[in-house]
């Protein structure tokens, strides 16, 4: 009787394992879910981010006459951006420009920041690509872009701390991290570029195409 007792107790050990090891696997899977999706949504918005600042800057390089001329509905046609979006962005940097704060600000005040922003890039002839580059960062500002990425990012860090300390072994995590990494250091780029306009261009790619790997590798896992 001991080897069929024996057996039994083997037999229902390996289920209990298989069911624990189970459960660890699906609750892994669900937290680096959350994190991927997290991620997912800051590198939509911070890749638009980064195309737009790379335009702005190229704009203000090779198309100075239209810019002038155009002001805010040039330089929104050519970006993924509204010129209503484009026209506060604009405003906001003439707010701070002249030291006033854009949340202090009434809307009578603001809406004579905005009459003025076109005159504005012509004042700017000299340091166009910056004053563009500028316009463009701030108008992630007033828009709620540039919140709604950090906030993506703050969650994920979140989960990616949790991750960490739970499910470190969880064989997507080195690549979700790698996501999470590329994704938070392309965003802060955006909001302080720095280096030439080649090196601009460089580095968005290198970011978009790093993060894009990563991508590749998680978005078929992680896929509803």
């Amino acid at each position: 009787m001991k080897k069929p007792l024996t057996l039994v107790l083997a037999v229902a050990l390996a289920l209990s394992l298989t069911a624990c090891g189970g459960g660890k696997s699906k609750k892994a899977f669900e937290a680096s879910k959350e994190a991927y999706q997290n991620i997912n949504a800051a590198y939509e918005l911070t890749a638009d981010y980064g195309s737009n600042i790379y335009e702005a800057w190229r704009l203000g390089i090779y198309d100075k006459d239209e810019i002038m001329d155009g002001g805010c509905s040039y330089l929104a046609k050519e970006l993924n951006l509204s010129q209503e979006e484009v026209e506060a962005g604009a405003a906001y940097s003439l707010a701070e420009a002249f030291g006033a704060s854009w949340d202090e600000c009434t809307d009578e005040e603001k809406n004579s920041y905005k009459v003025m922003a076109d005159s504005y890039f012509r004042g700017m002839e000299d340091n166009l690509f910056s004053w563009c580059v500028e316009v463009v960062s701030n108008t992630y500002i007033v828009n709620g872009k540039a919140a709604e990425a950090k906030d993506h990012l703050e969650a994920a860090k979140g989960q990616m701390k949790e991750l960490s300390e739970s499910y470190s072994d969880y064989e997507h995590y080195p690549a979700l991290k790698g996501y999470y990494t590329t994704t938070s250091s392309f965003f802060d780029f955006c909001q302080n570029p720095t280096g030439s306009f080649e090196q601009l261009k460089t580095t968005v790619e290198d970011y978009k195409t790093t993060a894009r790997d990563f991508n590749a590798d998680l978005d078929y896992i992680f896929e509803d």
